[in-house]
């Protein structure tokens, strides 16, 4: 039991969404601001709360564009990259999970996942507290700014989905900034999801840009997000699916799944804050948001009546 005879969660871990650091005076989208030297102080905040938080988190989960990156300035991009990368270095021994960003592609794709420790697929399975495991899923792979060199599956894959699908009013997502899953990954996580279900396994998957449609706005939707919902949806294991990248959030129940899009730690009043604690108990997720970000109780599948 926690504190107060209230029933502990069965764990606890910390969400963050587009930090977006970078050394450079605020900027501006959408006729809002983007405090981007705010973020390291931010995020050190987000840190300190963290790992004392009452109930040991079990992982802390960072969805993406964790630097801004400085356009023509890689070198600068790098100690970014560093100064907030030791930040985070301060959660040890909690394991920090993160996703690939379209902004964290400012540095070269090997110098981002190695300095963060992410796999060299940029995308993974993570398994949490017994019965739970974590996907993390990589929507730079199918991208203009992948990174990867041109003649690669994935950049070969990238140019044909784009010229099939040419941005307008039918794919207002088909900017270079967003991406997908492809062939390879997808491939990856339909395996994955087939072991979950046979294992008797819960999911949560993770990434930058938003998988569930109306859980974000559309033209800041994965490539191939349509697909991938179906591949979630369909599967009796996935109960929660996070993401970032819209820095309004978002929110949608599509077939007893929950996509969750976190607000934007970058976007964060100066006197605030953006980040959440996601307690999982036996019947509910709650997502304790801090600051900007928006709180929510979410039923788990047994619990919830079908949504559309």
């Amino acid at each position: 039991m926690a504190a107060g005879g209230q029933l502990a969660p069965y764990f606890s871990f910390g969400l963050i969404a587009d930090p977006q650091y970078a050394d450079t005076d605020d900027g501006s989208w959408e006729g809002r601001t983007l405090r981007y030297r705010e973020a390291a102080g931010k995020l050190t905040v987000a840190v300190a709360e963290m790992s004392q938080h009452p109930e040991r988190l079990e992982f802390v989960l960072v969805l993406g564009d964790f630097i801004n990156g400085r356009p023509g300035d890689e070198e600068g991009s790098r100690q970014d990259l560093e100064l907030m990368a030791s930040i985070m270095d301060s959660m040890d021994p909690i394991p920090v999970y993160h996703t690939v960003g379209n902004h964290d592609l400012a540095v070269p794709r090997e110098v981002f996942t190695s300095r963060l420790k992410i796999p060299s697929s940029s995308y993974y399975r993570a398994p949490l507290a017994p019965g739970w495991v974590l996907l993390v899923l990589d929507t730079t792979h199918l991208c203009p700014l992948s990174g990867y060199p041109p003649d690669s599956e994935a950049a070969v894959e990238t140019r044909a989905y784009a010229e099939e699908h040419p941005l307008g009013e039918e794919h207002p997502h088909m900017h270079e900034w967003n991406g997908g899953l492809a062939a390879e990954q997808r491939s990856w996580l339909a395996s994955q999801l087939t072991a979950a279900e046979a294992a008797g396994e819960k999911v949560i998957v993770a990434s930058h840009h938003p998988i569930g449609g109306g859980s974000a706005r559309p033209m800041y939707m994965a490539w191939n997000h349509a697909e991938v919902e179906e591949m979630l949806t369909r599967s009796h294991s996935v109960v929660m699916a996070l993401a970032g990248h819209d820095h309004l959030g978002g929110y949608k129940c599509n077939r007893q799944v929950h996509f969750v899009t976190l607000e934007a730690m970058l976007e964060a009043p100066s006197s605030s804050n953006a980040f959440a604690i996601v307690n999982v108990f036996p019947d509910h997720i709650e997502v304790r948001g801090v600051g900007a970000a928006t709180s929510r109780k979410l039923l788990l599948p047994d619990r919830l009546v079908a949504c559309s």
